[in-house]
């Protein structure tokens, strides 16, 4: 079955036609949402084909794309609904960055966060990573080491050694099941040439977000050895389960005064297609003002038409659609759950404490790396994240991406069931 009929079946038919009766009663706890009253479908079957996505040029034939950090689900429509008023305008000429983006992102902070974030402190930023590599420019020098702590976001240390600088491993440790941070690894890989630490919070790909304790340690650790902390922060508008993200600026004033933070609405709201749609804050003023005249002698201050509508739009609403999205996800991720709960088959999930992606830990399978992503990729057509891509502490694992209807995950468990079993 080509993935195109599969979808298009899905969509007709619902989750029933897809799961054979076991698997059916195993994921009835997976209650579906209805529509909302607003219109939204979260059960929707999109049909990507003629929208240039890399997610499903992976995904060949009937192949479930479950990898990249894209979700299949339709954009908030405050903001679609925002860019076509924009659109419909007809002029797209030179465009200046309004107050209206920095008061955006500042009362975004704010209300979703509690964080007081005066607007002079916010600079744009065009990328997430673009800017990360823009940090290694403005604050390291070549043979510099910056430091990653690994299973995490592979960017992270391939771009440093790109630019010449030595990406150094402080893995995180597993520890009763979850994740905590190695200060004494710190303590035994620090030497003067390490000069950066990218934190990522939260974290991916093991969903962690991580506490104001482990936060304060850490600034005050990279205080100590006049090291920058990069934080990545583009997932923290989808915590999940009542949990509540902090900013790592906002920690206490160490943490203000060696950080800084990249964030973006686009995993949030679903539109990493509309690029250079990012925003950086940096308490320090010389700090702040070194990235600004980064981006400027590079001519990466001028943000876009639609990331100025895009950003303004989503972070100006109640976050109603936004809200309604991670309910659903959190019922998808149950889903999971649930399955690998029932099925003793070696395979268990990291619950997420953010965002829509799962971290799987097949290490009890006993599998050569290549044969557990085999197990996903090509036996059960599910593609998914090779784990042993984020670094030391990835082997064993995959990452699993459930940001879309409910039938998909269930058609993809049902597949991995039957892998499993052959």
């Amino acid at each position: 079955m080509k993935r195109r009929s599969f979808l298009k079946g899905a969509a007709v038919a619902g989750a029933a036609t897809l799961l054979p009766s076991g698997l059916l009663e195993l994921t009835s706890a997976c209650t579906r949402k209805p529509a909302s009253a607003q219109g939204w479908n979260f059960d929707e079957i999109l049909d990507r084909s003629g929208t240039w996505s890399i997610k499903y040029r992976r995904a060949e034939g009937d192949k479930l794309a479950m990898w990249i950090a894209d979700m299949d689900f339709k954009t908030d429509p405050v903001v679609s609904q925002a860019l076509r008023d924009r659109l419909e305008k007809d002029v797209f000429g030179y465009t200046y960055g309004p107050d209206e983006f920095f008061e955006a992102i500042a009362g975004w902070e704010k209300s979703q966060h509690g964080f007081d974030v005066p607007i002079d402190w916010v600079e744009y930023a065009p990328g997430v990573i673009s800017s990360l590599c823009q940090v290694y420019l403005t604050f390291t020098e070549p043979g510099d080491k910056v430091v990653v702590q690994t299973p995490v976001y592979d960017p992270f240390f391939r771009y440093a050694n790109r630019l010449g600088r030595v990406a150094v491993e402080n893995p995180l440790r597993w520890k009763d099941g979850h994740y905590e941070m190695d200060f004494e690894g710190l303590d035994r890989l620090y030497d003067k040439r390490v000069k950066v630490l990218v934190l990522c919070n939260p974290h991916n790909p093991v969903g962690i977000i991580w506490p104001k304790e482990t936060l304060s340690r850490l600034a005050q650790w990279c205080a100590q050895h006049d090291v920058l902390v990069v934080s990545d922060e583009i997932h923290a508008d989808l915590s999940l389960y009542g949990r509540h993200h902090i900013p790592f600026c906002s920690v206490d004033e160490t943490a203000a005064r060696i950080g800084i933070q990249l964030c973006s609405p686009t995993k949030a709201f679903n539109i990493p297609g509309i690029t250079g749609t990012a925003y950086a804050i940096i308490p320090d003023p010389v700090k702040r003002q070194r990235f600004h005249d980064t981006l400027g002698n590079a001519k990466l201050r001028e943000a876009s038409i639609p990331t100025l509508v895009a950003t303004i739009a989503a972070y100006t609403h109640e976050p109603v659609w936004l809200e309604a999205v991670k309910r659903y996800i959190e019922g998808n991720i149950a889903c999971v759950e649930n399955f690998f709960s029932s099925h003793e088959c070696g395979i268990r999930p990291v619950r997420p404490d953010a965002s829509f992606l799962i971290w799987l830990d097949g290490r009890a399978l006993g599998l050569p790396q290549a044969e557990l992503v085999d197990l996903f990729n090509e036996k059960a057509g599910v593609v998914v994240n090779n784990g042993a891509g984020y670094g030391t502490g990835g082997e064993g694992f995959v990452r699993l991406n459930v940001g879309c209807p409910r039938s998909i995950v269930e058609e993809a468990l049902r597949r991995i069931e039957a892998a499993l079993q052959k």
